[in-house]
């Protein structure tokens, strides 16, 4: 992203470190001044450790708000998590200094914080979205068609802060993208290779984005030469992208580029961190849920029967296990009154939290899914069987739910494995939290679109579709 406008974030949020201290040390100190207060070098000390590790935490956990694409639930619960870690250093270190804040003093930076980080975000959001930035985007043009190009499209939608303005998509005309991919409009033109400089220039496009597949040729590496000489950047995306979800590692034999692709899997001592969050966390939950539970299991008795059902599922490295539900069909038509309730809070899983505490599965991951889906699996889409399966995960807030195919959901589910921590866990836990709620309020329930899929208004903001002519005559 732009190293400017996150360095800009980190300084605003270090400044409100800052400026929160002394808030919650003045309102501590309302209406009577508090003589007991903490000497001046512990205060400055906190101070000082506080920034610290909120500059540790920004950097390692990409706390700007903008890396996943801008999406408010994932900021809030970023920050809310980034601030439990904040408040817990600053006080280990009371602890250690032999010096404790009050009850009072702790609640107002717990309030402060976040509330400060959240609108330093929201408001650099709207700076970047604002008719006075957009002054400065870069008109980019791109060559492709199909998945990749519609991908492509809705991720740049979904970050404002990478300046960029589409004015169009330029695709082969033996590879027209399907009206179902994206609209073409009535506007659409078809024009000869040897043209389509002088129609970027007319529209002052300045970036030209090759998205695979393309048909090769040499009209094809003759557009790319003359781009590059009218000054026009040129970037590529790879063939076979999805199959690495770090950062590209590019290296070099001469003049071959070569793209490293990597498999991720979790330390030994991070998946005992993970099994013991998940059954504390399993345990905790049953508790607090249990009069719920029994409450439901009754109403399910009396008017079914049979309490619970069980599904056969695949599990970490393909072993299967019987996952639990309460007998409740979630896609059966006219449901009423408390079954209605039950599903659409998806109380219908709690009973997975005993497939948690067995082993079977984890608070957070990619959702399990049944063997006859599971035998249908590509090489790439195995490697989310290298996990535990969870009650929730990075696919399902986003909208997605069993009734979306695996291949939405395995980009979700591999990127939440690499990028795998407790933090994430946490953020993930919270999300679900919004994404119930959200599945309430919508007007329909009881399902819930996924955040990736195209608008039907066309809301990707396409200026006008071109046809290159890739069967002229003439071009050498």
């Amino acid at each position: 992203m732009n190293q400017m406008l996150r360095q800009l974030i980190l300084g605003a949020d270090l400044l409100w470190i800052v400026i929160s201290f002394g808030l919650a040390q003045l309102l501590e100190n309302f209406p009577v001044p508090n003589a007991a207060g903490l000497p001046s070098s512990i205060h400055v000390s906190a101070v000082l450790i506080a920034i610290s590790v909120w500059t540790a935490l920004y950097f390692s956990k990409d706390l700007e708000g903008f890396c996943r694409g801008w999406y408010l639930p994932t900021v809030v619960a970023q920050v809310v998590v980034g601030v439990v870690y904040l408040l817990g250093s600053v006080l280990a270190f009371g602890v250690l200094a032999q010096h404790y804040y009050s009850l009072w003093a702790v609640l107002y930076l717990g309030f402060l914080w976040p509330m400060g980080f959240i609108a330093i975000r929201c408001l650099a959001c709207w700076l970047v979205k604002s008719g006075a930035h957009s002054r400065g985007k870069r008109r980019v043009v791109i060559i492709g068609s199909g998945r990749i190009v519609r991908e492509l499209l809705i991720k740049i939608a979904r970050h404002p802060e990478l300046s960029m303005d589409i004015v169009g998509v330029l695709f082969p005309s033996d590879a027209e993208p399907s009206k179902e991919e994206l609209d073409l409009g009535s506007d659409t033109i078809s024009i000869r290779t040897l043209n389509v400089l002088d129609l970027m220039q007319a529209k002052n496009v300045q970036e030209v984005i090759l998205a695979e597949p393309l048909p090769p040729g040499r009209e094809l590496e003759q557009l790319v030469s003359t781009c590059r000489e009218a000054g026009l950047s040129v970037k590529v995306v790879p063939q076979h992208y999805e199959l690495y979800l770090s950062k590209a590692k590019l290296t070099e034999i001469e003049d071959v580029p070569l793209l490293s692709l990597e498999e991720q899997t979790l330390p030994v001592t991070g998946l005992q961190l993970k099994r013991a969050m998940d059954f504390i966390g399993a345990a905790c939950l049953l508790v607090i849920g249990a009069p719920l539970i029994v409450l439901s299991a009754l109403v399910v008795r009396r008017q079914r029967g049979k309490i619970f059902k069980r599904e056969l599922r695949c599990g970490s490295n393909e072993t299967c296990f019987w996952m639990y539900r309460l007998n409740i069909d979630r896609d059966e038509q006219g449901l009423q009154g408390y079954e209605r309730f039950l599903v659409q809070f998806s109380f219908t899983e709690l009973p997975q939290l005993f497939n948690v505490l067995r082993g079977d599965m984890s608070l957070v991951g990619p959702r399990p899914e049944a063997p006859e889906r599971v035998k249908h699996y590509s090489m790439w889409q195995r490697q989310r069987l290298t996990l535990k399966p969870g009650l929730t995960g990075l696919a399902q807030v986003h909208g997605l739910r069993e009734q979306h195919s695996s291949e939405e959901k395995v980009h979700f589910d591999l990127q939440y494995i690499f990028h795998w921590s407790l933090f994430l866990d946490l953020c993930l836990v919270l999300q679900t939290a919004w994404t119930v709620f959200l599945r309430v309020v919508q007007e329909n329930g009881l399902t819930s679109a996924p955040l990736l899929k195209p608008t039907p208004n066309a809301a990707l903001d396409i200026g006008r579709m071109l046809n290159a002519d890739s069967t002229q005559s003439g071009t050498d």
